[in-house]
């Protein structure tokens, strides 16, 4: 599919399972896709839809909870990059993965590290998301723009991670996922 050498190497990804064993909470899988553009890499992300019930606006890689027609997490991925921003699966290599996370509210989600082919047309489905990002990725796994903030989520403090950006305030799950993309890149 690619003719281009990706800003990181298959070999420094994690091997993905196909499900999310050991871990306590609900599996689920985002699609971190990379596409190559004349400015350089790039980075597809989403603002969520503003009407949703949780996490409205937030900005977010596609993804959600394995389905039962799921066989793996990998699958579920690109499912929900297909419902989300109409990305075909055929249009992704998928590389591998970084580090699960677990989210605050009880979610496994398993970072799953594509090329998406640079002439693919996305399309944000109104019902889950806002608008499709096209980000630029050196801006994005640049560490120096990487902090700590703390904020309190039912009196308890949490720490996450913040991402600079001019334009979008990109923080938790998803920053956690960059700054784990950004150590594997600098490798």
């Amino acid at each position: 599919m690619t003719a281009f050498d990706p800003p990181v190497a298959a070999d420094r990804l994690s091997m993905i399972p196909a499900r999310l064993n050991g871990e306590k909470g609900r599996p689920s899988a985002v699609l971190v896709g990379l596409t190559v553009c004349d400015d350089g890499w790039q980075v597809i992300m989403t603002e969520r839809a503003h009407h949703l019930a949780h996490h409205a606006g937030q900005i977010s890689f596609p993804g959600g909870k394995v389905e039962s027609m799921d066989r793996t997490l990998v699958d579920t991925a690109l499912r929900e990059a297909q419902e989300e921003i109409a990305l075909p699966s055929d249009a992704v290599q998928v590389l591998g993965g970084l580090d699960a996370v677990v989210s605050p509210v009880g979610f496994v989600v398993q970072p799953v590290v594509g090329l998406v082919a640079a002439d693919t047309r996305l399309v944000a489905d109104p019902g889950e998301v806002a608008q499709v990002l096209v980000l630029p990725l050196d801006a994005l796994v640049d560490r120096i723009r990487h902090r700590r903030d703390t904020y309190l989520r039912n009196g308890q403090p949490r720490d996450v991670w913040v991402i600079e950006n001019e334009q979008h305030y990109i923080w938790g799950l998803s920053a956690a996922i960059l700054v784990d993309l950004a150590a594997r890149i600098a490798r």
